[in-house]
């Protein structure tokens, strides 16, 4: 579980990208954060990543306090996969070993391997495993990115507009694991998407911002056109057809 209480966060003194907001993402939930460019996602998204630190306010994982906590604590708790993946010279094995840093003791024990080895073959890359991460596809990068995330065992697994550079092949396939390592694992996932017929489909709560403010924030009975029209200020039609929707916009007059 992630709750953030309170949030007050930017990049200066004087500057705040977001403001007072509080959300919570249970365990086995997906949370999407909604809005435009400059509305706080990547903001709120540094913030649990420690990358910025809040003007006020409190992040919880667990009814832990991240502030309480090492960089190594954190990253027991907290893993990240990027919007653009960028991987080292390393084979694919080496590199999702490097999830299990914060579980070294001086050095890789038979447990690190099994977990590596396990996740591999859970996520399919047994025929890549060998190839340099540097020399793959954006699709393979990014499931390689997802591995490694997962290696950390994580509580709270955070993913920045994952499949922006995707085929529609890699988007379903990243869909689909994003899905179900959340479900299976029971852990808290936060993502960013700019794809609402996505987001929709993939999350279970949904927040939206404007200008670093919670316009809503629920399940999916807040995914209106309404609230889309206050994060957007695009007027648009939702069509639901059994459990899809298409959304449509369209500029206001």
């Amino acid at each position: 579980m992630i709750k953030i209480s309170n949030l007050s966060s930017g990049y200066n003194k004087k500057i705040e990208i977001v403001n007072n907001i509080s959300f919570q993402i249970d365990d086995g939930e997906i949370g999407v954060l909604i809005g435009e460019n400059g509305s706080g996602k990547s903001t709120i998204l540094k913030s649990i990543l420690n990358l910025i630190k809040p003007k006020s306010g409190e992040i919880f994982v667990d009814d832990i306090n991240i502030n309480d906590l090492s960089n190594k604590q954190r990253a027991k708790y907290i893993s990240y996969v990027s919007q653009n993946v960028i991987m080292p010279e390393l084979p694919v094995y080496d590199v999702i070993m490097m999830g299990r840093i914060p579980y070294y003791n001086f050095m890789i024990s038979q447990e690190d391997k099994k977990i590596v080895d396990d996740i591999i073959k859970e996520l399919k890359l047994e025929d890549i495993k060998e190839k340099y991460a540097n020399l793959l596809s954006g699709g393979e990068k990014q499931m390689v990115a997802i591995a490694r995330a997962i290696a950390q065992e994580p509580k709270i697994l955070i993913f920045d507009e994952p499949t922006s550079n995707l085929d529609i092949v890699n988007e379903i396939k990243l869909k689909n694991q994003i899905l179900k390592i959340t479900k299976e694992k029971n852990i808290s996932t936060v993502i960013t998407i700019h794809d609402l017929n996505l987001a929709y489909e993939i999350g279970d709560k949904f927040i939206f911002l404007k200008d670093g403010n919670i316009i809503d924030f629920g399940d999916k009975n807040v995914f209106t056109e309404e609230n889309l029209f206050k994060t957007f200020n695009q007027l648009c039609k939702i069509k639901k057809i059994e459990e899809e929707i298409y959304i449509k916009f369209k500029e206001e007059n």
